[in-house]
């Protein structure tokens, strides 16, 4: 990378302090001019579909998600486990930690790194939990974008209760038999999904349906890039055949589905998997906001 960072902190002194949190250093506010794109949404919405979508326009850097924003607080050895995925030195990534002063700062830095390499002039990140902090983002990025990514919560949970299906152990990957109950996984979209709702009032808050997104790829696509204000590009619809030394990185992490043609396998996934009382269950606790959003109706839950 070619970011110059100036002065150092001695060996002995990074030794006994480097380690620890930096909330207190990154709680000074921040505002930066820049006006990246933002994603988020419950898990198992859609958001890596939006990313590698996005991250095939030229003008358009979106790498794996980061958790930058989402974080409770900013910590070394997670921002080694970024480089790494990124493909950046620790070291890079370490020297601009010890010398940035807020959330917002590093981050600004971070993707402007990424920029530069990547050749693009504009960055956008995707963490699902992004969703949770759409006012922090705007307050350090008052210029940002925000694209809130909603799916029909049935096939949500149904993704959901079974996630992560895989753990990396001893350099391997391995199925982990996860099975989350129904109701923590309907709480957990109707939490989510709210979140974000909170902002619709917003100029800068976007809302895009999984559903037009496999349904209307062409259409939603272009309806999201005016609002963030980027031209049209045919190459978004062919992100299958993209070259990102980014795109299969930890592939589990992310779903390999993504990098794949747009299908409409997972559409209504729920109708074969979710039994009687899977369903009981999650109407009684997400009812109100599947009626709300027009998922479904009073009388019609089919």
């Amino acid at each position: 990378m070619r970011l110059s960072i100036p002065g150092r902190i001695p060996n002995a002194l990074w030794m006994r302090f480097g380690h620890l949190s930096r909330v207190d250093v990154f709680a000074e506010d921040f505002v930066s001019q820049q006006a990246p794109i933002v994603l988020g949404g419950c898990a198992r919405s859609g958001t890596t579909l939006v990313r590698v979508l996005l991250d095939s326009h030229p003008a358009i850097f979106c790498g794996p998600e980061t958790g930058l924003f989402a974080l409770p607080q900013l910590e070394l050895h997670h921002l080694h486990a970024v480089a790494d995925r990124y493909g950046l030195a620790r070291a890079v990534v370490r020297n601009l930690y010890r010398h940035t002063h807020s959330r917002g700062q590093f981050v600004d830095r971070f993707f402007a790194l990424c920029c530069e390499d990547r050749g693009t002039k504009r960055w956008a990140e995707k963490t699902p939990k992004n969703v949770q902090n759409i006012a922090a983002v705007f307050k350090c990025f008052p210029q940002a974008r925000f694209i809130h990514v909603i799916r029909d919560g049935r096939d949500v949970a149904c993704s959901l209760r079974t996630h992560p299906k895989y753990r990396k152990q001893r350099g391997e990957w391995v199925e982990t038999g996860i099975r989350v109950a129904m109701d923590q996984c309907a709480a957990r979209w109707v939490r989510d999904v709210r979140a974000g709702l909170r902002h619709r009032d917003d100029p800068r808050y976007l809302e895009v349906r999984y559903e037009d997104l496999v349904n209307q790829t062409r259409a939603t696509m272009e309806k999201l890039l005016e609002f963030v204000g980027e031209p049209w590009d045919e190459r978004v619809l062919q992100h299958t055949t993209v070259d990102s030394s980014l795109r299969d990185v930890n592939t589990f992490l992310e779903s390999a589905n993504a990098v794949k043609p747009i299908n409409h396998t997972a559409l209504g996934r729920w109708r074969e998997e979710l039994t009687g009382t899977d369903r009981e269950t999650f109407q009684a606790i997400a009812g109100e906001l599947m009626l709300e959003l027009g998922y479904v109706s009073k009388a019609d839950w089919s």
